[in-house]
């Protein structure tokens, strides 16, 4: 089914991550994390079009700084997002996800936190 104009394609996705953050040298630091999505698409209706699933990974290179004698941390960090395995989706929402690549490059992220 074709796309119409001001139509709306709504993805709903409920899923987990597993995530890996390794340590170099002096607070820089890599990590991956490796996310699987199931997923809903929905018609502008509120009806339910399809179901899918894929695997979304992001790859990032940052650093960590410590704060108030190592009580809080920012992490500053860009990364590269990938979905490397996606399933046939229906073909109004297909439309709008070709136009996008599959690979992301410098997405900046800054993760904050707490030591307890």
């Amino acid at each position: 089914m074709p796309l119409k104009k001001n139509s709306l394609v709504i993805l709903r996705e409920k899923g987990f991550a597993i995530a890996y953050q390794h340590y170099w040298w002096k607070g820089l630091y890599s990590a991956v994390h490796v996310m699987n999505a199931w997923q809903s698409f929905v018609n502008d209706k509120g009806n339910k079009i399809d179901n899918g699933f894929q695997v979304f990974n992001t790859y990032r290179l940052g650093y960590h700084i410590k704060l108030f004698k190592d009580k809080f941390f920012i992490e500053p960090s860009i990364a590269i997002t990938h979905r490397p395995y996606h399933t046939k989706m229906p073909e109004s929402f297909k439309q709008l996800d070709t136009k996008h690549s599959k690979l992301f490059f410098g997405e900046p992220g800054l993760h904050f936190g707490y030591n307890f």
